[in-house]
C-alpha cells in the first residue's frame, strides 16, 4: 500500500497532514494584560481582560488556498490507500507549485499582512513548516519522476 508512494510524496502528505492539523491551531492571539502577583479581578473583569486566538479558518482568506494545497499534496498517498491504479503525471508538479505559492502567502501574511496588535502564534509557523515540507517533497516527487523516466 505505501511501498508505491515514493519518498517525495510520502513527504509531501506528512507535510499536507502537518498544515491541514496547524489550519485547526490558533494562528493570531491577543493575551491579556499582566497583573502583578497578589492583584485579584472580579470574575466578569478577568474573563474580559483574558487572552483570545483566532485559527486560520476565522482570521483569513487564506484558508481556502491551504486547503486547496492539502488535497493537492495528500492526492497521491489517498490514491494508494484505495488502490486505485489511476496515475497524475502534473500531480508532482502541481504539489510543488502549490507548495511554493503556499510558503510565500504564509510568509508574507507572517510580516507583510499581519494585522496590527495581535501576536503571532505557534499554528502560524507549524503551518509555515508544512508548506515547505510540501513544496520539498512536491520537488523530489518530480525528481523521482524524471529520474524513473530515465
Amino acid at each position: 500500500m505505501i511501498g508505491r508512494l515514493t519518498q517525495g510524496q510520502m513527504i509531501a502528505a506528512v507535510g499536507a497532514a502537518v498544515l491541514l492539523v496547524a489550519m485547526f491551531l490558533p494562528w493570531i492571539g491577543v493575551s491579556g494584560p499582566s497583573l502583578p502577583s497578589g492583584v485579584n479581578l472580579p470574575p466578569g473583569v478577568a474573563a474580559a481582560a483574558g487572552s483570545s486566538s483566532e485559527n486560520i479558518w476565522k482570521g483569513s482568506t487564506l484558508d481556502i488556498y491551504l486547503l486547496i494545497t492539502v488535497i493537492v499534496a495528500a492526492l497521491p498517498a489517498l490514491l494508494a490507500v484505495t488502490d486505485s491504479s489511476e496515475e497524475f503525471s502534473f500531480v508532482s508538479a502541481a504539489t510543488f507549485l502549490l507548495g511554493v505559492v503556499a510558503v510565500i502567502l504564509i510568509a508574507a501574511f507572517l510580516t507583510v499582512d499581519f494585522p496590527d496588535g495581535p501576536d503571532r502564534k505557534i499554528g502560524a509557523f507549524i503551518g509555515l513548516a508544512g508548506a515547505i515540507a510540501i513544496a520539498f517533497g512536491g520537488f523530489r516527487a518530480m525528481q523521482e519522476e524524471v529520474a524513473g523516466e530515465i
